[in-house]
């Protein structure tokens, strides 16, 4: 045989039992590596699963996490409203502090102002008072004089009524004997005689009968009235007697005047059975 055949022959067995022993080793190694490969798969399933698991808690933890955020920045914000809120409060209640203390100060000095003003007040209602009590003694003093005085004039006013009644009727007994002694009958003496009753012109004059007399001695009526001559009244004027403003009862002539009385005689009743009464009325007219 050729050299370089047996080499060849030598290169060929020495190849084919390193492709033996390659084959062999390649064998254990695919069943190593099959086995590896495995195991390798099984732990990845296994990690996928555990990082699965992993990421779903860090989800559950993050989601939780942004929730926590979530509220923390709400509460956050609350309490940053809260705290504007409080601020403006705050703002709000020093103003009004300082108010209330310029208004403290501007009652103080109004208390101290009223406490003078009181205090002058009182001395002014004191010495009104004094003025007062020594104004009321007068007036009562000078009530009871005006009383005293009233009651001697109504007295001396009654004492002239009585008078000038009696005077009349004598001056009628005188002239009814004189008319007997001349022969007269039916015409008065010229001293009797009386001029026509007048009535007072203007306004019309309301007044009240406060006394009614008959007089025996002439047969006449008497009556006092609530008018004199500061009412415009006069002698030998003529009233119209009325009852309720409205029923004419008769005529009045007004004989004797003072300042606030009247007396005069009823020189006519409509009816023969009127009678005059006190309370009845006189007018100075009839009509408005």
């Amino acid at each position: 045989m050729h050299i370089l055949t047996k080499v060849f022959v030598l290169i060929a067995a020495v190849l084919s039992i390193m492709m033996a022993s390659l084959a062999i080793s390649y064998s254990v190694n695919v069943d190593r590596v099959t086995a590896d490969y495995r195991d390798m798969q099984a732990a990845k399933i296994s990690a996928e699963a555990e990082l699965q698991a992993q990421r779903a808690t860090h989800g559950q933890a993050q989601a939780a996490l942004q929730e926590d955020l979530k509220s923390l920045r709400d509460e956050l914000a609350s309490r940053n409203a809260d705290t504007r809120r409080l601020e403006a409060a705050n703002s709000e209640l020093r103003i009004a502090l300082r108010q209330a203390e310029a208004a403290r100060e501007s009652i103080s000095s109004k208390i101290a102002q009223l406490g003078v003003t009181t205090e002058t007040q009182a001395n002014i209602i004191a010495e009104y008072k004094d003025e007062n009590r020594v104004l009321r003694d007068g007036e009562l003093a000078y009530r009871d004089e005006k009383i005293d005085l009233e009651k001697a004039i109504s007295d001396l006013e009654s004492q002239v009524i009585v008078y000038e009644q009696v005077k009349r009727a004598l001056q009628e007994q005188i002239a009814e004997i004189q008319r007997e002694n001349d022969g007269t009958t039916g015409v008065a003496s010229s001293s009797t005689a009386a001029a026509e009753p007048t009535t007072i012109a203007g306004p019309q004059i309301r007044g009240t009968i406060d006394e009614v007399v008959e007089d025996p001695n002439s047969g006449f009526t008497r009556v006092r009235i609530n008018l004199g001559s500061n009412d415009r009244l006069r002698a030998n004027t003529r009233f119209y007697i009325v009852r309720e403003n409205t029923e004419y009862l008769g005529d009045l002539i007004v004989e004797s005047v003072d300042l606030n009385h009247a007396v005069g005689r009823v020189a006519f009743v409509k009816d023969s059975g009127t009678t005059i009464r006190e309370g009845d009325q006189v007018l100075s007219k009839i009509g408005s």
